[in-house]
């Protein structure tokens, strides 16, 4: 049941409870009740490193002299949220590793349609009109890129406990779906990422569905892909943020600390698409953890994301793709399903397939 509430609650990122969401204190309560059953999974690594993070995070925080904005807010993410969900996702993963899932791909269908009601209807309380991504699915998430990496992590814990070929069409068909309606593309490519690593299809058959699959999608998004509007993400949007936060970190390779990327991007000459005051990180993990707190923060992105020293590379492998280009360690959603992945590597045994 507490994962079932976790999975049901952790969409309605619209909902405020006056400064959290109903996540939020379903992780708390998740969290006391693991450790009133003691069942805190962890490694070393982990937390010497995240320890390690959120000390180098914190000095440079309060004892630079920089320009930050809304840097108590990052503060409390960073130290009590983020690991929270996390270490739930832990626990609750282990627990789920050698038993049956609550919810399956009835329920992602259904979750999903509810979702685009919910834009169609703009229900109260739980749905909120954003002034990007016009015409994009977002639902009652904040923003169409949660909405479609939800659903991709959902259907890839799917997908890892049953590898058959059905199993990979449902989750190909469902997250290309998913991309169609939200617009949000990077996820696809982590799709197809999983289906190279996890299928257990010969490597030579898996890669004609891949190739046909990058021939839908380009074609898709051939606009967005050359011309002018390509020339703009390099050159005003993300290709931009890459070479300013570059500049920064070779004047500073130590990092900045929380609150530093809105307000200086916020301030600054330079003007960056997607960037400025409502935005607290760059686009991608490990530059923006390198900004926060230094070598510190890109170790950290390598331990959590990637999986280094923590047996859980090849699981994580679609996550650290997509977290090149996508501001993925300022989503609860996503801590929590790593800390399920992380915990289903190491605790699920080999099942014998019903198929």
């Amino acid at each position: 049941m507490v994962l079932l509430f976790g999975l049901l609650l952790l969409p309605f990122q619209a909902v405020k409870l006056s400064i959290a969401q109903p996540a939020h204190l379903w992780v708390l309560f998740a969290l006391a009740m693991m450790l009133l059953y003691r069942s805190v999974k962890i490694s070393v690594a982990e937390l010497v490193v995240y320890i390690a993070f959120l000390y180098f995070a914190f000095t440079l925080t309060f004892f630079q002299d920089y320009p930050r904005i809304k840097e108590y807010e990052q503060l409390i993410k960073f130290a009590l949220f983020y690991p929270s969900f996390y270490l739930v996702g832990r626990w609750l993963g282990g627990r789920y590793a050698n038993r049956d899932f609550p919810l399956g791909y009835g329920f992602l269908f259904l979750f999903l349609a509810f979702q685009y009601v919910t834009q169609a209807l703009e229900l109260p309380v739980i749905f909120e009109a954003l002034d990007f991504g016009q015409g994009a699915l977002h639902g009652t998430f904040r923003e169409r890129n949660w909405l479609a990496v939800y659903f991709l992590l959902f259907s890839y814990i799917l997908v890892l406990r049953d590898k058959t070929t059905k199993g990979f069409v449902l989750f190909i068909v469902f997250n290309a779906i998913v991309m169609l309606l939200s617009g949000s593309k990077t996820t696809f490519i982590a799709a197809g990422i999983a289906f190279l690593l996890h299928s257990r299809l010969p490597i030579w058959i898996r890669i004609f569905p891949t190739l046909i699959g990058a021939v839908f999608y380009i074609s898709l998004f051939s606009d967005e892909l050359s011309g002018d509007k390509l020339a703009v993400k390099l050159e005003e949007e993300r290709g931009l943020a890459l070479l300013t936060s570059l500049d920064l970190l070779k004047d500073n390779p130590l990092g900045f600390g929380w609150g530093f990327v809105e307000a200086f991007f916020s301030n600054s000459w330079i003007v960056v698409k997607g960037l400025g005051e409502g935005t607290n990180s760059v686009f991608s993990v490990p530059l923006d953890l390198w900004i926060i707190a230094g070598p510190i923060g890109f170790l950290m992105w390598l331990v959590i994301f990637v999986g280094v020293g923590n047996s859980s590379i090849k699981i994580l492998a679609p996550i650290a793709a997509l977290s090149f280009l996508n501001p993925l360690h300022q989503s609860e959603l996503v801590y929590f399903f790593i800390g399920v992945l992380v915990s289903y590597a190491k605790f699920s045994r080999p099942r014998l397939s019903t198929h």
